[in-house]
């Protein structure tokens, strides 16, 4: 139970110290991949018709938003050496690989429409190193 209530402080935390709000400028060295494709901000992404989606978010600021139902991979490379592969199913979220020290991120495991309510840490997945968070949530 104290583990459960830590991993939600920390969540809470990261939340705070990620509200920068502005998307990453163009110049900021930040490389993103979307199905293997070079995507940059303001690049169409797919809408989808379902009642999720799946929000990515790099230092507070509102990186994508993808449709939960949808199969899709997103890389993103920072300037630091920084990485993280988010995939998609169609059915789960996953942090499927990054190469911060730790590996938190990637052993917080799947997100599911089933677990969504259950998980310690809910519909996120953050990487505190590299101040990503990904979000899945109903639309309403």
């Amino acid at each position: 139970m104290l583990a459960a209530i830590l991993v939600l402080a920390a969540a809470a935390a990261a939340l705070i110290i990620f509200r920068s709000g502005r998307p990453p400028a163009e110049n900021s060295g930040i490389s993103v991949f979307l199905d293997g494709a070079p995507w940059k901000a303001g690049d169409p992404l797919p809408k989808g018709t379902g009642e999720m989606t799946v929000l990515i978010t790099l230092d507070g600021a509102l990186l994508m938003e993808l449709p939960f139902e949808e199969a899709h991979t997103v890389k993103i490379v920072q300037p630091d050496g920084g990485e993280n592969t988010v995939t998609l199913t169609g059915e789960a979220v996953t942090m499927a690989g990054a190469n911060c020290e730790g590996q938190d991120c990637v052993q917080m495991g799947e997100v599911t429409r089933e677990n969504l309510e259950v998980r310690v840490m809910g519909g996120f997945i953050i990487c505190l190193p590299h101040r990503l968070s990904v979000e899945v949530r109903s639309k309403n």
